[in-house]
């Protein structure tokens, strides 16, 4: 996979940041990926959605419905299923911040075979989390497809993943985190809704 071609894009749409960061999982990093940003350029979506489209064309045929969660990865989700002529459904927190098949959309996942596509990954709870969710409605995530691999093909999964993006960026705990220590300020950018 042409991980040049993902950077570029992501370049391309300010959605590569450097500072103090506090990432989903509570962790904190120097590195952002604001992968939102993308979504202002559909046509670079729909290409993110290719190329994941092309790095799945081998198992295709062993998953019957593309899934993922709200609300970032749910264009690259769409996109890809777009790019491969499948069903689509997404996944969402709820009002207590736990994750749910969108109402409309169960039918459509029950007992299948699934591609999870998620966005940035950092820890792997968020992906571990739909996939319980998934698996919970007798549905069989067959792989996952990420856009972004923080964990450098690290992160350990239930099911098989591919990224089209991997990197090594490193991350700590609050209590860990050496720009804490310094006084650097911390940013917040986007959110998933999860509650920590």
């Amino acid at each position: 996979m042409d991980s040049d071609k993902v950077l570029k894009i992501l370049s391309e749409c300010d959605a590569l940041l450097e500072g103090h960061f506090r990432y989903t999982s509570g962790r904190h990093g120097k590195l952002y990926f604001e992968k939102i940003k993308v979504a202002r350029r559909p046509d670079l979506v729909m290409e993110l959605g290719r190329m994941t489209a092309e790095q799945m064309s081998d198992v295709k045929d062993s998953f019957d419905v593309v899934c993922a969660p709200a609300f970032g990865a749910i264009v690259f989700g769409f996109a890809a299923a777009h790019a491969m002529g499948k069903p689509f459904a997404f996944l969402q927190r709820d009002a207590d911040g736990k994750m749910g098949i969108r109402s409309g959309f169960k039918s459509i996942v029950e007992n299948s075979r699934v591609l999870l596509v998620e966005d940035v990954v950092t820890t792997g709870g968020s992906v571990r989390e739909a996939i319980d969710v998934l698996n919970g409605l007798n549905a069989t995530v067959e792989m996952v497809g990420l856009l972004v691999d923080r964990t450098d093909g690290q992160l350990k999964l239930d099911a098989p993943y591919r990224a089209l993006l991997t990197v090594k960026a490193e991350s700590w705990s609050p209590e860990e985190c050496p720009m804490c220590k310094a006084g650097i300020e911390l940013e917040k950018p986007g959110s998933s809704g999860k509650k920590n």
